[in-house]
């Protein structure tokens, strides 16, 4: 039995191991006419980095979570859109070590996500 379980536990992390090092980017655009403070809004974008880093989070090891990384995905993803300014709604990152442990304390899962508009 126990040894069924350990073969889940690496096929669930073999398989994951294909979204490594993913960008995904999300897009609204349908704010009902309403501005905001900083100007007309043309798009609410949410970008989220996927990776694997080694030791709990710090060194990336397949793909990139950093926030450095995410950041300039998200910049990249706002300049697509034609606009001189953005705002930074929130960002965030979570460090998945506690998931499989003690092997995601060596290999972590990382999820870092930006939010921001791109503001005309």
């Amino acid at each position: 039995m126990k040894n069924s379980s350990i073969l889940k536990v690496m096929a669930i992390v073999i398989a994951s191991i294909h979204l490594v090092g993913c960008s995904t980017t999300g897009k609204a655009t349908d704010f009902n006419g309403l501005s905001s403070p900083d100007g007309q809004p043309v798009a609410h974008l949410s970008t989220t980095n996927y990776a694997v880093h080694l030791l709990m989070g710090k060194n990336p090891l397949w793909g990139d979570a950093t926030l450095q990384k995410t950041m300039s995905d998200f910049t990249a993803s706002v300049k697509a859109q034609n606009v001189s300014k953005v705002r930074i709604v929130q960002s965030s990152s979570r460090s998945l070590w506690y998931l499989f442990f003690p092997i995601t304390a060596i290999v972590t899962p990382v999820i870092t996500n930006v939010a921001g508009e791109a503001i005309q």
